[in-house]
């Protein structure tokens, strides 16, 4: 257990910075009425890539099967 911790603290941190950035790149698109089809397709992109660090995030937080839960 304890050489998992360091791994999912790194990997935690890791999804913190990839979600500060995505939230930093979806500030600089223009208003609805004034993007470009280039635009929408990589606020699209963001918004996926946001849906899947949702769900590996819910993934961390099922308990394991195979190991005590303690």
């Amino acid at each position: 257990m304890l050489e998992v911790m360091p791994l999912t603290k790194e990997y935690l941190s890791n999804l913190r910075q990839e979600i500060a950035n995505l939230k930093t790149l979806n500030a600089t698109v223009p208003t609805k009425q004034h993007r470009s089809p280039l635009d929408r397709s990589e606020l699209e992109s963001r918004a996926g890539r946001l849906l899947e660090i949702k769900q590996e995030l819910a993934k961390l937080l099922n308990k394991p099967d195979n190991v005590a839960w303690w």
